[in-house]
């Protein structure tokens, strides 16, 4: 019988901080904002007190993005940063985390069994290991960078894109009150005067000032 010259285990990554994964999140904050700082007429709601904030996490994001795709484009495949990402985080994590291993036939990822990640952690310890010390600490500073500054960036923009839904969602909310107020307010003598001052009283104080 014929082994697999390509086990699953020999090209592996870790779950929780796939390279892939990382690489899409960047593009998404990315597109969320305009990186130059243009203007964009239609966009609505509060989005627009935030947008400068949004257009400087978009820099980020694509600046970002293109230092870790540009070096796994123009390295040989064992010496991407990519490459160096999943032997790093498979090799220092994998006991901790899920490990998937690559199914060079199917050209996917799978979730490896706990022998298979065994395999795969030990895997990408031997290529450490071939590492000089020179390298491998140049590597785990990539990498250990990559995900301080990563986690910046998505928190900021986690944060940001929470205060402004919650923003535009009370602001729809007080929109309405205003406009069934409007209604109310045309028959003030009629039979929804007291619909009226009920809806008066139930205002937040903030509704005037805005």
């Amino acid at each position: 019988m014929k082994q697999s010259k390509t086990p699953l285990w020999k090209k592996s990554m870790l779950a929780d901080l796939s390279y892939d994964a990382m690489t899409e999140w960047l593009e998404e904050i990315g597109e969320n904002g305009d990186p130059n700082g243009y203007e964009d007429s239609e966009i609505e709601g509060y989005y627009n007190d935030y947008k400068e904030q949004f257009d400087e996490l978009s820099a980020g994001a694509w600046t970002m993005y293109e230092a870790m795709t540009d070096y796994s484009y123009y390295n040989d495949e064992y010496d991407s940063f990519q490459a160096i990402w999943n032997d790093m985080t498979v090799g220092l994590l994998g006991d901790l985390y899920t490990v998937y291993g690559y199914d060079a036939a199917q050209l996917d990822y799978y979730k490896l069994t706990s022998f298979e990640g065994e395999l795969a952690v030990q895997e990408c310890e031997k290529r450490l290991m071939r590492l000089t010390k020179q390298e491998l600490i140049r590597n785990f500073r990539k990498v250990l960078m990559t995900i301080v500054m990563f986690y910046d960036i998505k928190a900021a923009h986690d944060c940001l894109t929470s205060i402004v839904s919650e923003l535009d969602e009370r602001g729809a909310l007080l929109e309405q009150k205003n406009e069934r107020i409007n209604l109310l307010y045309k028959d003030l003598t009629g039979k929804n005067s007291e619909a009226f001052d009920a809806e008066i009283a139930n205002l937040p104080p903030r509704m005037w000032v805005e």
